[in-house]
């Protein structure tokens, strides 16, 4: 898979715990690649990571793959504990629920998808720009 970084470099650091979201953006990535190639397309697959700014005070990074996209009939189980759509010894299902606890509850953000079928699917991890609970380890520029 290709990746394609495109960061708005006009972005202040954001407050949070970079070890913990660096897991997040490591279970998103994966997700995202495994997705590509189980789609069977010909042509090499394609990761997105874009930051901005939005308007109510959050830096929303969006992670977009060209695999298949996510089916409605699962959307609401994705990130419920032991959920997987991999095959037995392949996936814990652990990942996005863990993903989602870091940026909710630890960050006081939101992490939600975005999909069409056929098309790929979208994560946007939205965090607050002020303090998360508890004292961060350091402000990191996305």
């Amino acid at each position: 898979s290709e990746m394609d970084w495109k960061p708005d470099a006009a972005l202040p650091p954001v407050p949070c715990f970079p070890g913990e979201m660096n897991q997040v953006f490591l279970n998103i990535v994966v997700n995202a690649a495994h997705a590509i190639e189980a789609s069977g397309k010909k042509l090499p697959g394609k990761i997105t990571i874009t930051t901005s700014k939005s308007e109510d005070g959050f830096v929303e990074i969006r992670i977009s793959d060209s695999g298949t996209g996510v089916p409605e009939s699962i959307r609401d189980k994705i990130f419920d504990p032991f959920f997987t759509t991999k095959g037995v010894g392949k996936g814990t299902g652990q990942g996005l629920a863990i993903s989602r606890d870091v940026v909710v509850t630890k960050h006081g953000g939101q992490l939600h998808l975005e999909s069409v079928e056929g098309e790929g699917a979208t994560f946007v991890i939205r965090l607050p720009m002020t303090e998360p609970g508890g004292e961060p380890e350091m402000d990191v520029g996305l």
